[in-house]
Parts: structure tokens; C-alpha cells; sequence
């Protein structure tokens, strides 16, 4: 009975650290305390929307989206932004902010991004299975 509760206890753990996949549709905004940059679009502006994944892993943590290195939005699990700006190559980056169990995560994790003017793209911010938060393209809207 008690390697019952402890293989439980292992199986939830290990649930807990992947995220799950929050489609463009159903995250919700970040509060606009939370958002920096990349908020005016002007004629042919790429677009990229950036969706935080639900998870326990960092929940309480906020994710600090940078673009070139520069911060854009600090979001939430389950939480997305728009960003804008010129099109072309850009970094795109995440990271866990704050003190205790937030700065246990790795430095910022960073993805090239190619844009075309017009063009809108969807970027994933989610949790691996090791724990490390990281960001890539996405098509789950």
C-alpha cells in the first residue's frame, strides 16, 4: 500500500512539469502593466502573438518575453501578447522572472524568428519535460 502512494505521488510530480498547450483562441491578454514594447503597428508590420502554456512548473512565476534582447511583456500561464515590428529577422526570447524557485530556470532561452511584412506568426512559450521553460513556432490557434 505505501509503494502505491509513493509511485502516485512520483506520477504527479512528473505530470507537473510538462505544460499544457493553451490554444491562441482561449489564453487570455496580459494586463497592460505587463506589456513594454512592440505595441504600435505601422504599415507593414510583422505581427507575432506570443501564448504562454498553462502549467504547475513556474506558476508562479511571471515569463519575461524579450524581443532582441529587449523586454516586451511579462506573462502569465495561459496568458498571451501581440507584438509588432518591422519585418526581418528578429530574436525571440523567454525566461522565468523573479527570486526562489523562479531563478532556478536557465538563462533565457532564444529563437530566431523570420518575418514578412503583413505577416502574422504564433510562438509557443511552454515548459519542457525537464522543467525549462523555451519558445517556438507554433500552428495550435
Amino acid at each position: 500500500m505505501k509503494h502505491r502512494y509513493v509511485l502516485a505521488l512520483c506520477a504527479l510530480f512528473l505530470s507537473g512539469c510538462a505544460s499544457k498547450v493553451v490554444k491562441e483562441s482561449d489564453a487570455k491578454y496580459a494586463s497592460a502593466d505587463r506589456i513594454f514594447a512592440y505595441q504600435t503597428k505601422h504599415p507593414d508590420d510583422a505581427f507575432v502573438t506570443v501564448v504562454r502554456d498553462w502549467s504547475m512548473t513556474g506558476a508562479g512565476c511571471y515569463a519575461s518575453i524579450t524581443v532582441d534582447g529587449n523586454l516586451a511583456a511579462k506573462l502569465g500561464t495561459s496568458e498571451k501578447v501581440d507584438l509588432y515590428f518591422p519585418a526581418g529577422e528578429k530574436v525571440v526570447g523567454v525566461a522565468l522572472e523573479g527570486g526562489g524557485l523562479c531563478a532556478l530556470n536557465p538563462a533565457r532561452q532564444e529563437r530566431y524568428v523570420e518575418t514578412k511584412p503583413n505577416q502574422h506568426k504564433v510562438l509557443r512559450a511552454y515548459t519542457s519535460n525537464s522543467g525549462d521553460l523555451d519558445i517556438l513556432p507554433t500552428t495550435v490557434q
